[in-house]
């Protein structure tokens, strides 16, 4: 009786330091994005544009960290703990593949160009650029996944179930996107779409196979660098070659989320149906 009074005290508190977060992330990160870009020229000032997406970048890490220090908290609850090395893998290989996949269909249907590799120089110099570019890029995305990752899922796990809570989290994600979104920074011709529809299904996506790859073992490395994986070989190709067709090309960019979605959101459901049947 003691073990379930204490289970719904905590998924209470964790409800409502979740609900709090998200208000909170929400609320000031969209106050700085849209007031950067409605009331700033930032097309005009590199500096600007760039300090604003840095703040914005950050801002999920910086309030994770300030009411997890308040609460009683330390780096470990914040997932900072060792990854394996299985995990890590799976984290770089994945949107390697999807990627990959995404960006040949929409080659060989003639919605994009093939890749200039020239364009990145010589491959000595090709190869320190991925190198390097992702490793900056790990650097970059903590600051959402301590936010996400580190301080949040968790607690929408504890609260709404882990299957639905992946859900709840990749969407919050997804809408944080939108004072970036509305202003078409994938899909310029289409900028609600990019915002209400593409960006919600992109993070539902990376949600779920981030929760998959690390299932019980959720360290903030195994987001980090699938984060960083998924961003980094996705500008890559976008830097190597030319849109042909923006609205296929946005079609094409969707439909490969949704199937992430459907495929890896069957898989990670076995696993905790799994789960669900050892425990019993």
């Amino acid at each position: 009786m003691n073990t379930t009074i204490q289970t719904k005290t905590k998924q209470k508190s964790d409800l409502k330091k979740s609900l709090n977060y998200i208000l909170l992330v929400l609320i000031i990160s969209w106050a700085i994005g849209f007031t950067t870009y409605n009331l700033l020229d930032t097309s005009a000032s590199i500096i600007i544009r760039a300090i604003s997406e840095l703040s914005l970048a950050i801002m999920p890490a910086l309030l994770a960290i300030i009411i997890n220090k308040r609460e009683g908290g330390n780096w470990k609850s914040l997932n900072f703990f060792k990854p394996s090395v299985k995990g890590i893998f799976l984290a770089i290989l994945i949107p390697l593949v999807y990627v990959s996949i995404d960006f040949f269909i929409q080659i060989s249907l003639g919605f994009r160009t093939s890749p200039d590799w020239s364009i990145l120089g010589t491959f000595p110099k090709n190869a320190a650029i991925l190198l390097f570019g992702y490793l900056a890029m790990i650097i970059l995305v903590m600051g959402e996944e301590i936010g996400w990752r580190g301080y949040l899922q968790d607690k929408l796990f504890n609260s709404y179930g882990k299957f639905k809570g992946v859900f709840i989290l990749g969407f919050v994600w997804g809408i944080w996107h939108l004072p970036a979104a509305l202003q078409g920074y994938n899909f310029q011709h289409y900028p609600y779409i990019e915002a209400f529809i593409t960006y919600p299904l992109i993070c539902i996506a990376s949600s779920i196979i981030i929760a998959y790859i690390g299932f019980n073992k959720h360290s903030i490395f195994i987001a980090a660098f699938f984060h960083a994986a998924n961003n980094h070989f996705k500008v890559t190709v976008l830097s190597t070659t030319e849109v042909i067709d923006n609205f296929n090309f946005m079609l094409i960019s969707n439909f490969v989320c949704i199937d992430l979605i459907l495929i890896f959101g069957f898989l990670y459901w076995k696993k905790i149906k799994k789960q669900e049947r050892l425990e019993k």
